[in-house]
């Protein structure tokens, strides 16, 4: 593995962090003040959440590190969904299922790259 590629991989938890910060921002901001993107909504909440699975995942060495983080997640989807109401926004139950989707899809991304991998070796 290149010097690079192992500093990205150490940081992924960084990476994971700031993500699901910029999605709580995004996704907690007035309809009014977000750009319009041509995409689905749901394509979009499977895509931001597919990421940050991808990253949280990608440094876990376990079954059970996995599910936890996995986990969180969801829960995280779930409160953000809870929580827009309060701030002008809607509760989609569409929109939780996407981003549910998204983090398993990412993280599923991980496992099958490290089998791949392992399996090169």
């Amino acid at each position: 593995m290149t010097r690079t590629k192992r500093r990205i991989i150490e940081y992924c938890d960084w990476f994971a962090l700031t993500w699901s910060a910029i999605i709580g921002y995004l996704s907690l901001s007035p309809l009014s003040a977000l750009p319009e993107i041509a995409a689905s909504d749901k394509l979009e909440h499977f895509a931001a959440y597919a990421v940050l699975g991808f990253l949280g995942v990608i440094l876990r060495r376990s079954k059970r590190d996995t599910f936890w983080v996995l986990f969180a997640i969801v829960v995280y989807g779930g409160l953000i969904e809870t929580i827009q109401p309060y701030v002008n926004r809607f509760t989609e139950l569409g929109d939780f299922i996407a981003n549910t989707c998204g983090a398993l899809f990412g993280a599923s991304l991980v496992l099958i790259s490290s089998r791949v991998n392992t399996w090169r070796e």
